[in-house]
């Protein structure tokens, strides 16, 4: 999280009381194992890694069973969550709820802004691109 936020290594090692090194180690590690997730992810779910930045805990693919560009996202409060580029009928679909939740609480932990009455199909795309222009992939 501190990461997201620019936090330098410095301070996050003077709030926890420990030294610069510790937090950079500490870093590399989690980072480590973020890629590992976000490999597995995509693994298990027969997607092709285009891009990927541990370091932010996300990833983009491609589907080809569902002929879908596919993102990837770790976060400490929702794990690993996979999402299809897609048009859904968000209001027919059980998941609604809990996409809206965990696709707003994504934004909020980027510091993105997300406009409100947009359903999570519509959020997604938004989030998504924000999130790709930070990485300065698109």
């Amino acid at each position: 999280m501190k990461r997201r936020s620019e936090v330098p290594p410095s301070i996050i090692a003077k709030e926890l009381n420990v030294s610069r090194p510790f937090v950079s180690q500490a870093q590399k590690i989690a980072e480590g194992r973020i890629k590992k997730l976000l490999l597995a992810a995509a693994h298990m779910n027969r997607i092709s890694i285009d891009r990927i930045n541990p370091e932010f805990g996300f990833a983009l693919g491609f589907n080809p069973a569902n002929e879908a560009r596919t993102y990837i996202t770790y976060s400490p409060e929702y794990r690993v969550q996979v999402w299809f580029d897609h048009e859904g009928d968000c209001n027919r679909c059980e998941l609604n709820s809990e996409c809206d939740r965990i696709l707003r609480g994504l934004a909020i932990e980027w510091g993105l802004s997300i406009p409100k009455n947009l359903n999570p199909t519509q959020v997604a795309k938004i989030l998504f691109e924000k999130i790709m222009r930070r990485l300065g992939w698109e």
